[in-house]
């Protein structure tokens, strides 16, 4: 029984991982198409597709080449970093830190932080956090219409990454807090389960014992029964107890037990 090991291992599902994957590249595809020909505002579209195309492939390598349905903590840690690196390079290429779905490149780090342990989390809360910062300072200009020149003063330039880095602080505590409390609860589970099949072992054990001593106590019966029956026949001469020790002797000899 070793139900306790599984409960104390840091892992990633795979399906889940990859479906949400899926989901996300779907989403910024379709965003960079919108702008790209629908709105027709003018940026590298075709940069942003290629990263994006790259990271399908990363997926489809994930989901169709890797047998494994629990990634390990360090794979895990790897693939969650290569997202957030994703997604720094698309923010980079459409407005940076201006760009209005900044706040999902925490979403990595705050998905992890239930399934990994502390020090990977720490690390791509770092991660994210590097990011941030060069987005803040280094990026293209956030695609608009020609007639607008979009310009954001420095005191929200620098209020949108500290108020993204307390948000994913104060997110990630909580999903290391309930992915913790959630391994207890597993652990405690599979105790009970330990418990319960044990438990189960005893009672098969107790079932095998019961039928051996039927088996064995019908023989038993039959013999004792006849030798009190001789024993009134043959009343207390010696004969009668000779009569009786070789009768039952052939009886054995003659009839298996099991």
């Amino acid at each position: 029984m070793k139900f306790l090991e599984t409960s104390i291992l840091y892992s990633l599902n795979k399906t889940t991982y990859t479906n949400l994957r899926w989901i996300a590249y779907t989403g910024q595809l379709s965003a960079i198409l919108i702008v790209q020909f629908f709105l027709k505002y003018k940026f590298e579209y075709l940069l942003c597709i290629s990263i994006i195309c790259l990271s399908i492939l990363t997926n489809i390598y994930l989901q169709f080449k890797v047998k494994e349905n629990q990634l390990s903590n360090f794979n895990s840690m790897l693939y969650l970093s290569y997202d957030i690196i994703q997604l720094g390079a698309l923010f980079f290429l459409t407005g940076g830190i201006t760009n209005p779905f900044i706040f999902l490149i925490i979403i990595p780090a705050i998905f992890s932080a239930q399934y990994i342990n502390i020090w990977s989390s720490i690390l791509l809360v770092t991660l994210t956090t590097i990011i941030l910062l060069i987005l803040t300072f280094f990026y293209r200009d956030l695609p608009h219409p020609e007639t607008l020149h979009f310009h954001a003063p420095q005191y929200y330039l620098y209020s949108i990454p500290l108020s993204i880095f307390i948000g994913l602080i104060f997110l990630v505590y909580f999903g290391i807090k309930f992915g913790s409390e959630s391994r207890i609860r597993k652990k405690a589970y599979d105790k009970m389960q330990e418990i319960m099949a044990k438990e189960n072992e005893l009672l098969s054990l107790g079932g095998q014992a019961a039928a051996a001593a039927h088996s064995l106590g019908t023989p038993l019966s039959t013999i004792l029964l006849t030798a009190k029956e001789l024993q009134k026949d043959f009343g207390n001469k010696p004969l009668s107890i000779f009569l009786i020790a070789s009768w039952t002797s052939s009886f054995f000899e003659e009839t298996p037990l099991f």
